[in-house]
């Protein structure tokens, strides 16, 4: 009998457990949602790229290495006629032929350029990208903030109406309890067949208000899962227990409103950024100084001509400039 009863025990335990692991906790929801959420991984991309942009490498403050080459390859076969000429002897000049003739031409170079000051331009463009960056952290968070609600707002919406249909299921066994006793009270003589057709009509309200109810529910819960980016035909079911913020705690959360909203915080990000335009147009009317250097090797080797030798002619160039304009 010890046995049996522990035996039933058990399997009631693992009844409950294997119903609890269907809930959904808020804490589980918010996790899911920040991990699955595509409005929460866009942002999170932006983040990215807007901390990508807010590097020195994209600012202008490095200098511009440039390097090029070439080759040139040529190969000519000409003639040379004398019409009219002669030699010392008075014969006829005879024509003068150059075969398979080749020249090449090789080139390198490298050219430095750096801008030594260009009227704090580039100063403040690096200043309004680190604004912007931070500007883009704080529309994560809004959107972060945005999706949290919109997430526990349907929650909330599918605790209650799983309570709903909790009490009206409840509501429907007592009416369909009352149609019995009516009609076991018209069948004694103690009511009216009226009494029997209104239990009648209440069963039906009831049953109506239950199907819509259901129906509510489903719909609620298939957005639940397009917030968490889950499939449609998960039906999850949530923690009904609701815990209320004392009111204390919702007075710092007012008080801190100018340090912790967002819209205010944006605004004064935005604020920053258009000071930083403003300064960058500004630094047009200053000068720019730069610095230009190159170096080249040329490499020149020509064929024999009928007048010249073939030649090779090799120069290397070096040139450092400063430029204010």
């Amino acid at each position: 009998m010890k046995n049996y009863i522990w035996v039933i025990v058990l399997l009631v335990l693992s009844i409950n457990a294997n119903a609890q692991q269907n809930v959904l906790s808020k804490s589980e929801a918010i996790a899911l949602a920040l991990e699955q959420n595509f409005d929460i991984k866009f942002a999170e991309n932006t983040v990215e790229i807007a901390d990508n942009n807010q590097g020195v490498l994209n600012t202008g403050f490095l200098p511009t290495l440039t390097g090029s080459a070439g080759a040139t390859y040529n190969r000519d076969d000409s003639t040379i006629e004398f019409p009219g000429q002669v030699d010392e002897n008075g014969i006829p000049r005879p024509n003068f032929e150059i075969n398979k003739a080749e020249a090449q031409r090789y080139n390198a170079g490298l050219n430095l350029n750096y801008i030594l000051f260009d009227g704090l331009g580039r100063r403040y463009n690096y200043k309004r990208l680190k604004e912007q960056y931070q500007l883009t952290e704080l529309q994560a968070r809004e959107t972060i903030q945005n999706t949290i609600l919109q997430l526990l707002s349907i929650y909330f919406e599918v605790a209650r109406l799983s309570e709903n249909e909790f009490a009206q299921k409840e509501a429907l066994e007592v009416s369909k309890d009352r149609i019995k006793r009516a009609e076991y009270a018209f069948e004694y003589g103690q009511n009216t067949q009226l009494d029997v057709l209104n239990a009648e009509v209440d069963v039906t309200n009831d049953s109506i208000i239950l199907l819509n109810t259901q129906r509510l529910l489903k719909n609620t819960k298939r957005d639940l899962n397009v917030v968490l980016n889950q499939e449609v035909t998960n039906l999850y079911e949530v923690d009904t227990l609701i815990t209320f913020i004392p009111m204390l705690e919702l007075q710092a959360m007012v008080d801190d409103v100018s340090i912790n909203n967002l819209a205010l915080l944006q605004t004064e990000r935005n604020l920053s950024i258009n000071e930083y335009d403003v300064k960058v147009s500004k630094s047009g009317y200053l000068p720019v100084i730069g610095l230009t250097g190159s170096y080249g090797w040329n490499l020149n080797q020509s064929a024999a001509s009928a007048f010249f030798p073939g030649v090779n002619n090799s120069t290397l160039n070096l040139n450092l400039s400063a430029g204010l304009t």
